[in-house]
Formats: structure tokens, C-alpha cells, sequence
């Protein structure tokens, strides 16, 4: 089926829906590359609009200012964790499992979104207090998603008595660090590497005695993991 033929089978609120999202698209892409480059002070509409190949005009049908573009970028990351970590955590029924499946998931999401995770913590100073308020919102119910699997670990006697909240936070924190510190990282680890690394260095903390033959694979991680310090050619590829 082309294109066109399949628009028109979608009917006409379904090939709005589909423009407006790939419309917005084109700007999120273009406004995380400017900003990105040149910060989100000095970007100007007129060079975001040349970026994503559309007129002024066109970027203000869907943001109504250049704050609105920065919201726009944040929530497209915020948002896709929302859809993809809960979507990674279906179908098991294992808390433990699941925080792991959470986890790596959100890890994958900042690898997509490398470029947004590191605007969130530069850039999110310049949004209104109602707009910072929905981005804080955001990351506070993606949080609680690996909150809510720590605590029914703990009730199932699975992990040790700590504090979920606490813990649910300093995943959210390693899983950022891929992108904050990607040039260093990314050197010798890639996403899944990383990810399972981390969760192992989380979980050898936290899984009780009786438990640690049931979760063996998690806790042994990605295996060896040879970093720069460990192995000093591994440097020349990240100059």
C-alpha cells in the first residue's frame, strides 16, 4: 500500500495526528542539535526553522515560544520513557526482574537521547516555573516506576531492608551518567554493557543471601569489563 493510499484508509483525524507528530519531530530533532551546539540562549527560531527545513511560521504552529521548545525536547525524552520502561517491564511478574528490565530500558532511552539527557541538566534552568514543574513531574513518575519494584522486592524478601526511594534515585542518577559522561564511557562500554554492569554493582548491595543463586546472572553482570584505566590502549580510541 503507498502512502497516500494508506492516508486515505486512515481517514483525515489520523493523517493529522500522523503530520502533527512528525512535524513536532522535525523540530525536537532540529532544536536538540542547535541547542546542543550553540546552547538554548543563543538559538534562534530562524535557525532552529532553517535547521528542520520549515518557516518561522511553521515552528510557531506547534510551540508558541522558544521556551516551548525547550519543554518540547524534554518532554519528548520524558515521554518515551513513560511509553518504553513499563512497556520493557510487562510480563514478568518478578520484582527483581522487572526492576532489571526497567532499568536497562531506561538506560537504552538515554543512549536514544543523549543529546536531550545532557540539555535536561543545562538547560532546564531556562524554563517558566510551571513548565520546569511538569518536567520534575515527569522524571519523579519515571523514578517511581524502579521505586515501586524495590519496594516489592523488599516486601518479597527478595532484597535487603534499604530505602527504596533513595535507591530508585541513584538509578535514575547512573542511568543519566551514560550521557553525561558518554565521551569517557562510551570509549570501552556500550549501552547494555554499562547498564549491566551498574545494575550488578546495585543489586550485589541489595539481594539477600538466599536469593543471590536465583539472580546469579544479574549480579555477575556483563563479565570482565576492561575500562581505560584497566587497560591503557583503550584510551587511543577515545582521542
Amino acid at each position: 500500500m503507498t502512502r497516500d493510499a494508506a492516508e486515505v484508509e486512515a481517514g483525515p483525524e489520523a493523517i493529522r495526528a500522523a503530520r502533527t507528530s512528525w512535524r513536532r519531530r522535525q523540530i525536537v530533532e532540529a532544536a536538540t542539535r542547535l541547542m546542543e551546539e550553540q546552547g538554548f540562549h543563543d538559538m534562534l527560531v530562524s535557525s532552529l526553522a532553517r535547521e528542520a527545513g520549515i518557516s518561522v511560521g511553521t515552528v510557531y504552529q506547534y510551540v508558541n515560544s522558544k521556551e516551548g521548545i525547550l519543554l518540547a525536547v524534554l518532554e519528548d525524552v520524558l515521554d518515551t520513557y513513560a511509553s518504553e520502561v513499563p512497556a520493557a517491564m510487562a510480563g514478568l511478574a518478578d520484582p527483581v526482574e522487572r526492576l532489571a528490565a526497567g532499568f536497562l530500558s531506561y538506560c537504552r532511552v538515554i543512549d536514544a537521547h543523549r543529546m536531550a539527557a545532557v540539555l535536561a541538566y543545562r538547560e532546564s534552568h531556562s524554563l517558566g516555573r510551571e513548565d520546569l514543574q511538569r518536567v520534575i513531574a515527569l522524571e519523579v513518575a519515571t523514578t517511581g516506576l524502579l521505586t515501586a519494584e524495590l519496594e516489592a522486592g523488599r516486601a518479597a524478601g527478595a532484597l535487603r531492608p534499604h530505602d527504596p526511594e533513595l535507591v530508585g534515585w541513584n538509578l535514575t542518577m547512573l542511568a543519566h551518567m551514560w550521557a553525561l559522561k558518554h565521551r569517557h564511557l562510551g570509549a570501552y562500554l556500550d549501552v547494555d554493557a554499562y547498564g549491566r554492569a551498574q545494575l550488578s554493582a546495585v543489586l550485589c548491595g541489595l539481594v539477600v543471601d538466599a536469593q543471590r543463586e536465583r539472580y546469579a546472572a544479574l549480579l555477575e553482570g556483563p563479565g570482565s569489563v576492561a575500562g581505560p584505566l584497566a587497560a591503557p590502549e583503550s584510551l587511543d580510541g577515545a582521542r
